[in-house]
């Protein structure tokens, strides 16, 4: 895929008002990794917690998120068990999340010295390979929370790696490491592929984005919920892009 047709994909993706809506409810201030958490520490536990959390259950998510940040990261960490567990129960799999969490702390007091040394890309490894429930796909998350929504960072979830990115002529990959490898490839497209045209022609140009060169994680809400809007549907006679552009209907039941 070139720049150009990847920009006519954001473009028809962008002018949808449903995904609009979303994107300026989620660009300058994300409500699942929000600015009022400070601490990157605290963001790295944080953005692990987003997994599993669906729309439907953003404001439960962000209840326990607020309860979590009133406490200081040495607070959490020296938190026994059941306090924690009852911050974070209603979230569900509450024993899972809490082995994250105490994961994460163990690599936070092991490699503090590195998180913020490391390039995005080898912090991104060392979290997936050393972090007990973050796959590639989670660390990528932390790694944005962590660096700020406009790190060069586009995660790639599962929806996309499945079927979006696929169906509009992206290689499928079957193990975890494809979020990565998919990551890299949006990564690219996005780098040096000026999208001021369509941010001003459908409406986003208020939005707090510091370099429609890069505008990347524009581009990555714009397919995020471009694929909860269209794609979770499976009903690709529905779909905008497939009436305008080649798909191959991986949506499809």
């Amino acid at each position: 895929m070139t720049k150009k047709e990847f920009k006519e994909i954001i473009s028809i993706c962008s002018s949808m008002a449903d995904v609009k809506e979303d994107v300026f409810k989620n660009h300058d201030n994300n409500m699942w990794w929000p600015l009022e958490v400070e601490d990157y520490r605290k963001r790295l536990l944080i953005a692990g917690l987003s997994t599993r959390v669906s729309y439907n259950m953003i404001y439960s998510y962000r209840s326990v998120i607020d309860k979590l940040n009133k406490y200081s990261y040495e607070q959490i960490k020296l938190m026994e068990k059941e306090e924690l567990i009852a911050i974070i129960k209603g979230l569900g799999l509450a024993n899972a999340r809490y082995k994250y969490l105490k994961s994460m702390i163990s690599f936070i007091e092991k490699y503090k010295d590195e998180i913020l040394a490391k390039s995005n890309d080898d912090l991104i490894k060392m979290i997936a390979e050393n972090v007990v429930g973050a796959s590639y796909k989670v660390a990528q998350c932390c790694v944005l929370y962590t660096r700020g929504y406009y790190c060069g960072i586009m995660p790639v979830d599962s929806g996309m790696k499945d079927i979006q990115l696929p169906c509009l002529g992206f290689e499928k990959y079957s193990n975890a490491f494809g979020h990565d490898i998919l990551r890299k490839q949006l990564q690219e497209l996005v780098k040096d592929n000026n999208m001021e045209d369509i941010i001003i022609q459908n409406g986003y140009d208020k939005l707090n984005i510091p370099d429609y060169n890069n505008a990347c994680w524009w581009v990555h809400l714009v397919l995020i919920y471009y694929k909860r809007h269209y794609c979770n549907k499976h009903k690709p006679d529905e779909c905008p892009l497939a009436k305008m552009v080649h798909t191959s209907f991986k949506c499809k039941k």
